[in-house]
């Protein structure tokens, strides 16, 4: 990573952000807040990291991810890290088949849960989970290695959509336990590019994020398809240049954000794009530098967004960079240390019926060790 200049995180800051950023009329930015976060580091053997987090009420939470990784692969034959909250304790679980690494999970409810990831073999995998019983599941068959799926969208009744790539190309599947089909999103033919994140909404709306390349470019584009209306195409959005979009959340088929991050390579600078039911507009939040990788709101308007903190020499940050808009303002609202350093949060998911919400990542603990982290709004 190429060095950064020294940025502020405040609103006193906002005047250095990148040309082409705009804060619509009316959105004030509050300088940065103390921590309402706390972390937990669940027990699962180093090295671990937890992907992905999502939960369907209080005492009912999913997260997924790996363990036992090492510098040659992993030290355990199904080294998947899968844990489920119970009210009290995080408890891992072991699934009645093989599986290798979890990527994503979500919940519908306590007896409709999916998860995806890959097998020992290298083929894409998912599992459902009828609140009794996993199930596993190969909704997109492919050669060793040339397919992915990356994320996953409960839609209810068991069926579910999944996102990823297939040769290079942005991949949407689409189905149920007994059977699943690729879906053809007009415009995507012949791009090369891939999908990472989906969402699901109540009143049926479903998108995806991801970035392609455009002819002979060097860096990505970022791309959203989504389902409105029971129809799915490739949504307009401003051009940007050099952009992995990583996260999406929707509240509705009338509002949604995705973000991601622009020169991820180099000088990074959170993307956050909103969707309004008419058109996706790029917003500034309060952070003109960093890389951002989750978002996650509840019903009430209030969004999370989890990211890392630009790295310029001599600068030492309170902890994990964490962008929130509410009642109309952004703000920065940093997370907790875990053992003097900053989790690294993959993934933020809101707990129904509240308006607190869950995190999970990684932290570097003792000096070396890469260890599983669970946050949560206190």
């Amino acid at each position: 990573m190429g060095s950064l200049a020294r940025y502020g995180l405040s609103a006193a800051a906002v005047s250095t952000l990148t040309v082409g950023m705009v804060l619509p009329a009316g959105t004030p930015v509050v300088a940065a807040s103390s921590s309402a976060w706390s972390a937990t580091v669940p027990a699962l053997i180093h090295d671990s990291r937890l992907t992905d987090v999502a939960a369907t009420g209080p005492n009912n939470a999913w997260s997924v991810g790996y363990q036992a990784s090492t510098y040659t692969g992993y030290s355990i034959d199904q080294p998947y890290a899968l844990l489920q909250w119970n009210g009290g304790a995080w408890i891992e679980r072991r699934l009645p088949h093989q599986a290798h690494v979890l990527y994503k999970v979500d919940a519908v409810n306590a007896g409709d849960v999916w998860t995806v990831g890959i097998r020992r073999s290298g083929e894409p995998y998912a599992g459902h989970f009828d609140g009794v019983t996993w199930t596993s599941h190969t909704p997109w068959s492919a050669p060793s290695g040339t397919s992915d799926l990356l994320d996953v969208a409960g839609t209810g009744g068991g069926r579910a959509v999944l996102v990823g790539h297939d040769g290079g190309r942005p991949l949407v599947v689409e189905g149920d336990a007994r059977q699943f089909s690729r879906v053809a999103v007009p415009g995507t033919e012949g791009v090369n590019g891939v999908l990472r994140a989906v969402s699901r909404t109540k009143d049926g709306a479903v998108f995806a994020a991801g970035d392609r390349y455009v002819t002979d470019a060097p860096y990505p584009e970022p791309m959203i398809v989504q389902r409105i209306g029971g129809s799915w195409r490739v949504a307009p959005i401003p051009p940007i240049a050099s952009v992995h979009l990583t996260g999406v959340w929707a509240r509705s088929a009338t509002d949604a954000w995705a973000v991601g991050t622009q020169d991820f390579d180099s000088s990074p600078k959170p993307v956050i794009l909103h969707w309004d039911g008419r058109t996706w507009q790029r917003v500034a939040g309060p952070a003109p530098a960093g890389w951002v990788y989750a978002v996650a709101g509840d019903a009430n308007g209030n969004v999370w967004i989890s990211g890392t903190n630009p790295i310029p020499p001599y600068v030492e940050y309170p902890g994990t960079l964490l962008l929130r808009y509410t009642g109309g303002r952004w703000s920065v609202a940093y997370g907790p240390k875990v053992d003097g350093n900053d989790p690294h949060l993959d993934a933020l998911a809101n707990i129904p019926g509240t308006s607190s919400f869950w995190g999970s990542g990684a932290a570097t603990v003792d000096g070396f060790r890469q260890a599983g982290v669970i946050e949560r709004t206190r």
